[in-house]
C-alpha cells in the first residue's frame, strides 16, 4: 500500500485560490524558517466539525453543535465531554474524549466527497458529516444529529 502520509485530495483551485497561493507560500516559508510545523487540520464545509491530525498516527475531531443528547459523561471526567473524538492508527475503536483544551483553528475546508489522510488515518467529508477510520476499520462518524464510535 502506498504511503498516504499528509495527502489531501482536493478539488482544483479557482481564481481566488490562485490569487491566495503567493500568500500561502509566504506563510509556509516563514513557518519553515522558524522550524514549526503547520497544523494538518481541516473543517467541514459548515464549519461545525474541525479535525487535527497528530504525528501521522492519530486524529482528533471536535463538533461544535449537536442536536441530540451526548452519551453519558463518565464519572472520572470533570472536563468538557460529548464534543471531541479521537482515533489512533492502531486503535480498535474510536474514542469519545474528555478534554480541557481545544483544537479550534482556521483550517482549510474539506469539501463534500473529499478525503484527508495523514499516516494511517483517513477522514472523509460528506453531506451527512465526517467519518474517520484507521487501517483496521476502527473509527467514528460525526454529524449534528449523530456521534458514533466504532
Amino acid at each position: 500500500m502506498a504511503d498516504t502520509r499528509g495527502v489531501y485530495r482536493r478539488r482544483p483551485i479557482g481564481k481566488i485560490g490562485r490569487l491566495a497561493i503567493p500568500f500561502v507560500m509566504a506563510a509556509v516559508f516563514v513557518t519553515a524558517a522558524f522550524a514549526q510545523e503547520v497544523p494538518k487540520g481541516f473543517r467541514s464545509p459548515t464549519g461545525n466539525i474541525q479535525c487535527l491530525f497528530f504525528d501521522a498516527s492519530s486524529v482528533r475531531c471536535s463538533i461544535a453543535a449537536v442536536s441530540n443528547r451526548p452519551a453519558q459523561r463518565p464519572a472520572d471526567c470533570d472536563l468538557e465531554w460529548g464534543h471531541d473524538f479521537g482515533l489512533g492508527a492502531s486503535s480498535r475503536e474510536g474514542e469519545r474524549l474528555c478534554v480541557g483544551d481545544t483544537i479550534a483553528g482556521n483550517y482549510p475546508v474539506l469539501h463534500y466527497g473529499e478525503i484527508a489522510s495523514y499516516g494511517a488515518v483517513i477522514c472523509r467529508s460528506a453531506r451527512k458529516g465526517v467519518t474517520c477510520v484507521n487501517r483496521t476499520g476502527a473509527g467514528f462518524e460525526l454529524s449534528r444529529s449523530l456521534q458514533r464510535v466504532f
